[in-house]
């Protein structure tokens, strides 16, 4: 038995609100996974669902389902049905408008199981390029061929990429007419907020300007997403990056046309603005189309008759003049403010930060008081009998630099996690190249600490501190200025340059926690290094919760310069303290 195979039989965890359980709503429609593999991307699997034997489904870790479709391989003559399950795909209806020259070349980033590239195929787009980061679903799909029709193996005019969407976008020398991102559509609003700290570089202003760049003058970027919210939101965030391209807000509407209700909606952002020839035609062709499919909710130039749609007054508001962009943001209930890469948390619906992270953060900030504040009474009781003892202002300086590196060290990490998750293209690699860097580093850092000052613990603690923010802030400048241009190697160059950039930084992070030690041991003090241990480890976990929060409410840079501060404290206070200590 192979590996996939024996941990294909490892059953999908019991959880309602993942996909896998209500892509059907009929309670006779049941799954049934075909074939699963296992990578660093999560679990993929092939489901198929009895009483039909048109759709099959691939899912990560049993959500963000990807259709692949029965398909015969025949353009001129193949199932009905595929026809109707693609046109009323609202994705697929903006190739519709278009004419033979806009069809040259299409990219479709995160094709998963191909049904945006099978809409291309049937539509006689010329050139189509996939974008798909997780293997396991291209292999997938490429061995189903049988049921596909060959869509990512038997068209020579259809190209199968193994990468990321922003690291395609930057090695990329051709120019698109259409650019497809169609996010998985069985994703349910009500767990949206489940995944609101999930970071996503492909719907930042940042990312959409990346688009811009590589589409032809008349070339579309088509957007699909789960609901009128997010629609709302990656509006705002194209409207920011047309602003930073030079156009203003009542300008870059009539660039938008938008297609469907609250399931499922798409957004169309053109290059160049929408001509009124061009939307002519586009209402011509859409009066053609039956009754039943999704409807255009927006167009530059037209006044929809009954047009409720969120995006249409919004729009509209802002061609009028009747109402600032950011005056909208903040009216708004919900939060639409446009998605940085120094923030990238599109799908954090409310506004402030989710009720999991507040409950959590107040309860490990209680822990972590009480760990300080209990062993201190004790302490400051014992001192007052003993009128002698010092332990309690002897106590306080190791316990000050545990308290602050244990928190400002965690900070740190996770703002650089987050920051190379970018560069390194997957969460998971990008904790091991920081982890593996980091405690290298750390290690040595730790063995060549002592030999620095050794009869001076203390200014060796207070050299190391001010040296850790002299590097820190070197490595934040830095470390754009070397890895941006390095987005077009493979991931070998861009892991070993990171870890290498990374090393000088973990070498000052490692001497801190054991020059605390030497003082406690010092000061006679070595009964209290298991607490400063727990002490350390409390204020960690609440450094890594305070960074998620501090990024999503500022960003990851001043989440990380924040973890930088509590090493500058430390040296303030000793450089202000040096006489006393």
């Amino acid at each position: 038995m192979g590996k996939n195979e024996l941990l294909g039989k490892i059953p999908i965890g019991n959880f309602p609100e993942k996909d896998f359980y209500h892509i059907y709503d009929h309670m006779n429609i049941m799954p049934d996974i075909v074939e699963s593999r296992w990578s660093i991307n999560g679990r993929s699997d092939l489901v198929e669902f009895n009483k039909q034997d048109i759709v099959k489904q691939l899912f990560i870790d049993g959500s963000a389902g990807t259709e692949m479709l029965r398909f015969n391989g025949n353009i001129e003559n193949h199932d009905t049905r595929l026809n109707d399950l693609l046109i009323r795909n609202s994705t697929t209806i903006p190739i519709l408008f278009l004419n033979k020259e806009e069809k040259e070349n299409m990219l479709v980033i995160g094709p998963g199981g191909g049904k945006e590239i099978l809409s291309g195929i049937l539509s006689n787009v010329q050139n189509i390029t996939g974008v798909e980061i997780n293997p396991d679903f291209v292999d997938i799909v490429k061995k189903y061929k049988d049921f596909n029709g060959g869509i990512y193996t038997d068209f020579p005019n259809v190209k199968i990429e193994i990468a990321e969407g922003r690291h395609f976008l930057k090695k990329s020398n051709e120019l698109y007419n259409i650019i497809i991102l169609a996010l998985p559509s069985t994703e349910q609003f009500q767990i949206i907020d489940g995944i609101a700290s999930n970071e996503n570089y492909l719907l930042t202003v940042e990312a959409i300007k990346d688009y811009l760049k590589i589409l032809t003058l008349n070339g579309q970027l088509i957007f699909t997403v789960h609901n009128k919210w997010e629609l709302v939101r990656l509006i705002v965030t194209a409207l920011y990056a047309f602003e930073e391209n030079g156009i203003s807000y009542s300008n870059a509407v009539n660039h938008f046309l938008s297609i469907g209700d609250e399931n499922s909606p798409t957004l169309v952002i053109k290059k160049s603005a929408y001509t009124i020839d061009e939307i002519n035609n586009i209402i011509k062709i859409a009066n053609t189309f039956p009754a039943d499919l999704p409807k255009i909710a927006y167009l530059p130039f037209v006044k929809i008759p009954g047009n409720n749609q969120i995006e249409n007054f919004l729009l509209n508001t802002l061609k009028d003049g009747r109402s600032s962009l950011e005056e909208l943001i903040a009216k708004n209930s919900s939060d639409i403010s446009p998605v940085l890469d120094d923030s990238p948390y599109f799908y954090k619906v409310k506004k402030g930060l989710p009720d999991d992270l507040k409950y959590l953060l107040l309860a490990v900030f209680i822990i972590a008081v009480l760990s300080v504040l209990i062993p201190l009474k004790k302490i400051k009781s014992v001192s007052k009998k003993n009128i002698k003892s010092k332990k309690q202002e002897n106590v306080f300086l190791p316990l000050f630099v545990f308290v602050s590196i244990g928190f400002g060290f965690m900070v740190l990490e996770i703002a650089l996690l987050q920051k190379f998750i970018l560069y390194l293209g997957s969460p998971t690699i990008a904790l091991s190249i920081l982890l593996g860097s980091l405690l290298v580093g750390m290690g040595i850092g730790s063995f060549f600490g002592g030999k620095i000052y050794p009869d001076n613990i203390i200014k060796r603690l207070k050299l190391i501190t001010g040296l850790t923010v002299i590097t820190g802030v070197i490595l934040f400048i830095v470390h754009p200025l070397i890895l941006n241009p390095l987005l077009i190697y493979g991931l070998v160059v861009r892991a070993f340059v990171s870890f290498v950039l990374l090393l000088p930084f973990g070498f000052f992070l490692g001497i801190p926690f054991p020059t605390s030690i030497q003082i406690l041991k010092q000061k006679n003090l070595k009964q209290y290094i298991p607490w400063m241990y727990g002490v350390n480890g409390i204020f960690s976990v609440l450094g890594s919760v305070s960074a998620v929060i501090l990024s999503m409410i500022f960003g990851f840079t001043l989440s990380f310069f924040t973890g930088l501060s509590l090493y500058l404290i430390i040296f303030v206070f000793l450089s202000s303290r040096t006489q006393r200590i």
